[in-house]
């Protein structure tokens, strides 16, 4: 799948930013304040957009009419650019700003603002990717933290974590905590099974927070524990202060 990676580059956060947190514009301006709150306080945020919606209506083409898999996740990579340049809208940030490339996005969180990867270009010309519906943004997302070396993955959606069979709906469903490798054998849930798998390999931790709480976000990277699903690996958890 994966096979390259790059010096550190600075960036205390990958934030992967799941489509679903802009359906509410009110949730996802909330969301936004609170990154840039982040940012005040000395993190360097680099964040993942996600598809959503448009990923699903690709995916029911795909299960129609089987397009050539290579026209159907480069779509699906163009789709989390769109979702990237939605995000970076300055009517919503001027600290959020779109880039292609790692080198801009380095220069841009070290200025104070926030960039917004635009991954198709670099997963295109890399050819790093073993192209599959397995392979979604949470995926991409685990794989820039690990070329960036960035401490800790934070994965912002809108539920709470992990949950069993999917089962948002049950309490007793959620999981607090799991270690990487049983969670890419878990099947459905929040977090594709590709992404949990690269975890496991790379030693990578990570946490799955509800970005409609973002105090929850702000919270964990002061090292209160909060609801939210923490995935571990046999590596030490390393910090994520700034």
């Amino acid at each position: 799948m994966f096979t390259q990676s790059l010096p550190p580059c600075g960036f205390s956060i990958v934030v992967k930013f799941h489509g679903s947190l802009m359906h509410d514009l009110s949730v996802f301006r909330t969301a936004v304040a609170e990154l840039e709150r982040l940012v005040e306080r000395g993190h360097r945020i680099l964040v993942v957009p996600g598809g959503d919606l448009n990923d699903k209506a690709m995916e029911r083409v795909d299960d129609l009419y089987r397009p050539p898999s290579v026209m159907t996740h480069h779509a699906c990579a163009r789709v989390q650019d769109e979702t990237g340049y939605l995000l970076a809208n300055r009517a919503f940030s001027s600290k959020l700003v779109p880039s292609a490339t790692l080198s801009e996005c380095r220069s841009l969180a070290k200025v104070g603002k926030i960039p917004v990867l635009l991954a198709s270009r670099m997963l295109f010309t890399t050819d790093s990717v073993e192209w599959s519906l397995d392979i979604t943004s949470n995926a991409v997302a685990a794989w820039i933290a690990w070329v960036t070396n960035a401490p800790l993955l934070a994965i912002l959606t809108d539920v709470d974590g992990v949950y069993r069979n999917a089962a948002t709906h049950d309490p007793e469903a959620f999981i607090e905590e799991i270690d990487a490798h049983d969670l890419a054998e878990l099947g459905q849930a929040s977090v594709d099974s590709c992404a949990a798998h690269f975890m496991s390999l790379r030693g990578a931790a990570g946490v799955v927070i509800n970005g409609t709480h973002p105090n929850r976000l702000r919270d964990w990277t002061e090292g209160k524990h909060v609801k939210a699903t923490y995935i571990t690996t046999n590596e030490r958890i390393p910090s994520c202060s700034p």
